[in-house]
């Protein structure tokens, strides 16, 4: 009869078998994360395996094997330490997963699964991370801003998406994840903080982001998120997810669109937020949109902004009309009270 209690007193613990208990199942690799400085860490590594445990968030995505349907997971610090990134971190394996442990659906996520850049005497790299290879999946995650003494300007995008030097990352699944600059404006600041760039010769395709956090409680980066290339990316999907900045002048944006093949984009169910009362963004999107390139904005909320978008392959819904004149108004706009808006 086989002991139960074997399997975690003599042998090390199958790392296959733990995510499986966790609903996860994989025929790959499964890699776990974990801070050198943390209490547990020499303990975890005996049970685990030398082999499955990495100290930084790179060794384990470097370790893993494309398209083997492989795991990255990533513990939570001691205390809830983020994790100091001087090299970009490069997703530059097809079909990995890569999750922090203990985050929640829709959570702002933090608790020791952060990772911060720091400026060292001989810089950062111009983003804190970017996804080059396909089918990734990215989840339960903090991206912050930079601390030191070059603050937040070192950076020219905090997260990025995908460049022509750097992959086609098709089929990108980021999903409660948090991107968050934490500069004040006069320190400088990174723009934007999501930057999705199309290939030149194939573009992007299938970009989908759900319950994400993206923006900066303390300054308004232009925009928060940036799409742009000649060739995409199309088909891109935000679902759920909440834009937050500190507006300083009518002319910045949470959105640019580029004017490149798209085929469609759609935000549904988002939050646009600013924080700053007396400024408000003329539009929460702009960007000369390619004609029958639509982009749909579906069940959206917006705080201190005057309109989603005027271009006119951007697509509000739903729309309030009034019988007066020929009023339309957006009943999306967040106004102070409870009376509606009414046609002029």
């Amino acid at each position: 009869m086989r002991d139960p209690f074997r399997n975690f007193n003599v042998y090390k613990i199958d790392p296959l078998s733990e995510i499986r208990n966790a609903g996860i199942v994989t025929n790959g690799e499964v890699y776990w994360v974990s801070s050198e400085n943390d209490s547990d860490h020499r303990e975890r590594t005996d049970l685990l395996g030398n082999t499955s445990v990495k100290t930084s968030l790179q060794a384990a995505i470097n370790a893993t094997e494309n398209d083997a349907n492989d795991y990255v997971l990533v513990l939570p610090t001691d205390g809830g330490t983020v994790r100091a990134v001087g090299t970009a971190i490069d997703f530059n394996k097809r079909r990995v997963h890569t999750l922090g442990l203990g985050a929640k659906s829709g959570q702002q996520t933090g608790n020791g699964l952060a990772f911060q850049g720091y400026v060292a005497a001989n810089g950062i790299d111009t983003e804190l991370a970017y996804v080059s290879a396909q089918g990734q999946e990215i989840g339960g995650l903090k991206f912050l801003g930079t601390s030191g003494t070059a603050a937040g300007g070192t950076i020219t995008a905090l997260f990025r998406v995908g460049t022509a030097s750097s992959g086609t990352p098709h089929d990108l699944w980021m999903h409660d994840v948090t991107v968050e600059a934490n500069q004040a404006e006069s320190t400088g600041g990174t723009s934007p903080l999501l930057e999705i760039t199309g290939d030149v010769a194939t573009g992007i395709r299938g970009l989908r982001f759900e319950r994400c956090w993206i923006g900066n409680f303390s300054w308004a980066p232009t925009p928060v998120v940036s799409v742009s290339g000649t060739a995409g990316p199309s088909r891109a999907e935000f679902l759920d997810c909440t834009f937050v900045v500190d507006s300083q002048a009518t002319t910045e944006r949470f959105v640019t669109w580029g004017t490149g093949v798209t085929e469609y984009g759609v935000f549904k169910n988002c939050d646009f937020i600013n924080v700053e009362a007396g400024t408000a963004p003329a539009s929460v999107i702009s960007g000369a949109l390619l004609v029958d390139n639509p982009l749909l904005v579906l069940d959206c909320k917006g705080l201190n902004v005057t309109n989603f978008g005027t271009d006119t392959e951007l697509f509000v819904s739903p729309i309030q009309s009034g019988t007066a004149g020929a009023g339309m108004r957006n009943p999306g706009i967040a106004i102070i009270g409870t009376a509606g808006i009414v046609a002029a």
